[in-house]
């Protein structure tokens, strides 16, 4: 029986592959053919909706998921100037902090933790 984590982890992973997939294809010889979900996909990719994870880390939070290892709901990680909150029972990100500038930015204000 899975555990509501262990079906998230599943579930970042099959997005991930979805979306190496379809960056793997964005490569070939300048034109792509995407179905209708891998360009919706690659929309969320782009807007930063969905965030990529270290093969490593996300090989290791499935070991944990599977020997019953508490790991808590979430996990806070930087990217560049940013850092992010990664609830591990939903999958969702939100933004913690920033520059004082970036909070100006609307879109920056819309991905912020509620």
């Amino acid at each position: 029986m899975q555990t509501r984590e262990s079906r998230s982890i599943l579930r970042h992973a099959l997005v991930l592959m979805a979306t190496f997939a379809v960056l793997a294809l964005a490569g070939c010889a300048g034109y792509q053919v995407v179905n209708e979900g891998e360009y919706e996909m690659l929309l969320k990719v782009r807007s930063g909706e969905y965030q990529f994870v270290k093969k490593e880390e996300l090989d290791q939070l499935k070991r944990d998921a599977d020997i019953g290892k508490s790991v808590g709901r979430y996990q806070a990680y930087r990217q560049g100037y940013r850092t992010w909150r990664l609830d591990t029972s939903t999958g969702e990100t939100c933004l913690l902090l920033t520059t004082e500038a970036d909070w100006k930015n609307p879109e920056t204000t819309a991905r912020s933790c509620y």
